[in-house]
């Protein structure tokens, strides 16, 4: 994250500004198990806590919410850095709900008893002299001592998947047969003064006790009329979250395997030969089109350099989605080149690029769009003489058949006699 700190922090407070939902329309149920629209939130679940106790009924999310899993080092996406010729590796937040879960524990990372305190001036100056003793300020502490801690999740899913990491804040509802009880889910727990980490309680353990969404573990993809080479890359984004899953190539010149989809269907962009293709409906919404045309160029934003590439409204939803092709460019100025990030490792300014989809809710009313969420297929460091990278729509990548265990990209193969 060392180079990537300021573009990290400029697109998430740019987020915080326009909060939106994560929900696309229904479809039907497929290899990647039925949509959050097409099956109830609510599950039955035995909930642990650290105390022993333990409580089972009919387990959700607050309507509308889902659960935010950071995850450190979260994989690698498949972007070849055209500078250092590696792969660029972040971590990432994989959201998901209790459909595809079969349980999910917690387990302290660490425990401490703190006491409030504070700095109090120490430094001494004398008048007379003008000389002042600049010594180490010094903490006062006040109060009595209180418990902290702070909690890690591993997360297992129906395709015997697991993640772990850090979840975000969660509020679930369990409804027994005595009463309706909230609970929330903290990454970090502070108790009471003068009270001991055992009488901080937290969830252990929420364990599904149905049979919930069916999901794949791997999902086959085959390209009917495309090949790839050594050098060549496939990146799969999901379409509800919008996170970039991971992709590997098969042995197969002609097709890939996504992994930890976690019930959610995706879109597909490649790398080949050195060209982005992404999958996408060459017909455009003209005056849609000139709309979010209109609000990308408006739109403030880490990246300078923004193109639309392609427009597409959700039907059933009052979501548009957008194509773009980003780069932060160096602008030159009065007081000298601005923007870009400056590489310590090569001494120089480099521009960051990527190909992303934007989510926007729009109102139709005012032909406004507010912008929500982001998802990103490649991503590249150009050094500014570098050209920005070309990027071609493909509808054969954009239809998706499903075949057995497989999903045909492009046209199916013709039945053998």
């Amino acid at each position: 994250m060392k180079r990537y700190n300021f573009e990290f922090w400029f697109c998430f407070f740019g987020l915080l500004v326009w909060p939106g939902s994560l929900v696309l329309g229904a479809s039907s149920e497929t290899l990647f198990g039925e949509t959050v629209e097409g099956k109830s939130a609510t599950r039955t679940a035995a909930v642990y806590f650290s105390d022993g106790k333990v409580l089972t009924g009919k387990i959700s999310l607050t309507p509308g919410r889902s659960f935010k899993l950071n995850i450190p080092k979260g994989g690698t996406l498949k972007t070849k850095d055209m500078v250092t010729g590696e792969d660029v590796q972040y971590g990432k937040v994989r959201n998901f709900t209790f459909e595809p879960v079969r349980e999910i524990r917690f387990y302290p990372e660490k425990e401490e008893v703190r006491r409030s305190w504070k700095f109090i001036e120490t430094t001494k100056y004398n008048k007379k002299t003008g000389e002042a003793d600049y010594s180490p300020a010094a903490k006062e502490y006040s109060g009595k001592p209180y418990p902290l801690r702070y909690l890690a999740a591993t997360v297992i899913f129906n395709s015997d998947e697991s993640l772990q990491g850090h979840l975000y804040t969660a509020t679930v509802y369990l409804k027994t047969k005595d009463k309706k009880h909230r609970l929330v889910l903290r990454s970090k727990q502070r108790g009471k003064e003068d009270t001991s980490l055992d009488e901080l309680v937290y969830v252990s353990r929420i364990k599904l006790l149905d049979e919930g969404k069916n999901i794949a573990a791997k999902v086959n993809v085959k390209f009917s009329d495309m090949r790839f080479g050594p050098e060549d890359a496939v990146q799969a984004v999901t379409k509800e979250s919008l996170t970039p899953i991971p992709t590997k190539m098969a042995e197969s010149d002609g097709a890939c395997v996504v992994e930890s989809a976690f019930g959610e269907e995706f879109y597909l962009a490649a790398r080949k030969d050195g060209k982005y293709i992404v999958g996408w409906p060459k017909e455009q919404d003209k005056k849609l089109f000139a709309i979010a045309q209109d609000h990308i160029k408006r739109q403030r934003d880490f990246y300078n350099e923004k193109k639309l590439l392609g427009v597409l409204e959700i039907k059933g939803s009052n979501e548009v989605l957008t194509l773009v092709n980003l780069r932060r460019k160096v602008a030159p100025t009065h007081f000298g080149d601005i923007g870009g990030e400056w590489d310590r490792e090569l001494g120089t300014v480099v521009e960051p690029w990527r190909l992303s989809i934007w989510r926007w809710k729009y109102d139709r009313r005012n032909k406004e769009l507010i912008l929500s969420s982001r998802g990103t297929f490649f991503r590249v460091i150009l050094l500014p003489e570098n050209p920005t990278p070309e990027v071609v729509i493909s509808e054969k990548l954009w239809e998706l058949k499903q075949k057995d265990d497989t999903i045909i990209v492009g046209q199916s193969p013709k039945a053998k006699p």
